[in-house]
C-alpha cells in the first residue's frame, strides 16, 4: 500500500514559574515567566496501539485521551497538533465500511472537501486491515510553524521496501479539539511526494520493533 492523501483561543502555556521578588522597601514583585510551544519538542511518554494494521502513537499528555471508534481528546499544543494528524489521517483513510461515517463526523472540519470526501468514500470498500507486507511505518513529523487555531504537519512514513513518503495534513483546533481539514479537492498541489531521506530536525516517533 502506498502513501495517499486522507483525502488553534490561545495554547496551553508548556510552563508557569511564578516568582515573588522582594523589594527594598519590604514590598513584593510577581512576574510570570511562560515557556513558549516548541514544535521541535517529541510527545513525552508515548505508547502504541494498533489500528487496522498500523501502528498508531498515543500520548499520555497530548492524546488522544478519549479511544474507542473514533480517537479525541488532543492537547492544545504542538505535540497535541502532531499525534491528531497522524491518528485522525490514518483512522479516516483505514476506517472499515462499519466505522468511517462516525470517523468522518468526528474528525474532519466541514466544509467541500469533507463532503467531497465522503462521497467518494462511499464508493470503495474496506473491511481488512492494512496488508502488513506493504503497510506504512510512521516514522516522524515535522511542523514547519505553529499556529494554535490552525497547523500544518508533515508526516513520515517508511514503507517494507524503505521507500519513505511525506504527507502534508492540516489540523484546525475547534470544539476544544485538533480535527483534520482536508485539502480543496479542486487544488492541484500534491499533498503527498516520495522523499529520499527523514530530515534531520524532523520529530522521530518509532514504535518498538
Amino acid at each position: 500500500m502506498r502513501a495517499r492523501p486522507a483525502h488553534f483561543a490561545l495554547p496551553l502555556a508548556a510552563a508557569c514559574v511564578l516568582t515573588a521578588c522582594g523589594g527594598l522597601g519590604g514590598g513584593g514583585v510577581t512576574t510570570t515567566n511562560i515557556a513558549p510551544p516548541d514544535p521541535a519538542r517529541a510527545p513525552a511518554d508515548v505508547h502504541w496501539e494498533a489500528f487496522q494494521g498500523i501502528q498508531l502513537p498515543i500520548g499520555a499528555h497530548d492524546g488522544p485521551t478519549k479511544l474507542s471508534t473514533t480517537a479525541a481528546g488532543y492537547s492544545h499544543t504542538p505535540q497535541g497538533a502532531a499525534l491528531a494528524a497522524v491518528n485522525l489521517s490514518v483512522r479516516l483513510s483505514l476506517a472499515p465500511d462499519a466505522a468511517w461515517p462516525e470517523i468522518a463526523s468526528q474528525s474532519l472540519m466541514p466544509g467541500p472537501a469533507k463532503d467531497s470526501w465522503v462521497l467518494s468514500r462511499a464508493q470503495i470498500s474496506i473491511t481488512a486491515p492494512a496488508n502488513p507486507a506493504v503497510a506504512p511505518r510512521i516514522s516522524g513529523y515535522k511542523i514547519p510553524a505553529y499556529d494554535p487555531l490552525r497547523t500544518e504537519v508533515t508526516i513520515y512514513t517508511t514503507y517494507p521496501d524503505a521507500s519513505i513518503a511525506a504527507t502534508r495534513q492540516t489540523v484546525q483546533w475547534s470544539a476544544e479539539d485538533w480535527r483534520l481539514t482536508l485539502p480543496d479537492p479542486t487544488s492541484k498541489t500534491p499533498t503527498v511526494q516520495s522523499i529520499p531521506s527523514i530530515p534531520a530536525d524532523a520529530v522521530k516517533l518509532e514504535p518498538a520493533k
